[in-house]
């Protein structure tokens, strides 16, 4: 491929039919990039590392069904003029409610930024929509987003899901087990040992992801066996 193919290439990847504002690409002077997903049909795009985290945070909150970047743009009044917006996320949660989400450093929201998001959030409300404006101070620590990713990309990794290999070794993890014998459940099975994380990422079984993982890190079953 050539150069100037390539950058149109990655030009393109970078832009949605349904996007009100096109993404500029990652540069050194610009933080923007694709962030695969399982609850839309197209990656997330994001421009902040902010936007990135709140993406992978989204993808283990189980009450949360659907996501979208930049999902669309409305018209609101600040002072007295028309101006329009873009949110980073809308989400819909179980409950079918829908909620709109700006997300922002916390350093950044000043007087004028708040007067903003209050002409921003009455749009929506008439619309019938939550705003939420959501920080750093939303996230969890930053080991329990990397594990999150870690488990994420590992989850991703095992492809497609064996159902019988699945139900098997949710049916040996009736009782808390280690990380490391779960390993070697699935050595002595035959089976792919990302699909722990697979399990974890689903919420089939449960892990703390706020301190370091290990072979002695406790994981335990939240269905207690049983087919899916």
């Amino acid at each position: 491929m050539k150069q100037r193919n390539k950058f149109t290439y990655i030009d393109n990847a970078y832009r949605k039919d349904d996007m009100s504002r096109n993404l500029k690409r990652f540069s050194r002077c610009n933080l923007s990039g694709l962030c695969p997903t399982t609850k839309d049909s197209s990656p997330h795009f994001f421009e902040s590392f902010n936007e990135a985290n709140f993406a992978v945070m989204f993808e283990f909150d189980q009450t949360i069904i659907a996501v979208k970047s930049q999902p669309f743009s409305i018209k609101y009044i600040d002072n007295g003029r028309t101006k329009n917006y873009t949110p980073d996320f809308s989400i819909v949660d179980c409950n079918k409610t829908i909620k709109i989400i700006e997300v922002k450093a916390f350093e950044t929201i000043d007087e004028k930024v708040e007067r903003k998001h209050r002409c921003i959030e009455k749009a929506f409300n008439q619309c019938g929509f939550s705003f939420h404006v959501m920080t750093e101070k939303h996230l969890p620590s930053r080991l329990a987003l990397s594990n999150m990713m870690m488990i994420k990309r590992n989850a991703i990794a095992l492809g497609h899901v064996d159902q019988d290999a699945l139900n098997y070794f949710l049916d040996m993890l009736s009782e808390p087990i280690s990380l490391s014998e779960a390993v070697n459940i699935c050595k002595c099975l035959g089976i792919d040992p990302n699909i722990i994380s697979y399990c974890i990422f689903r919420d089939y079984v449960n892990i703390g992801v706020s301190s370091g993982i290990g072979g002695e890190t406790i994981i335990s079953s939240n269905i207690y066996g049983g087919a899916l």
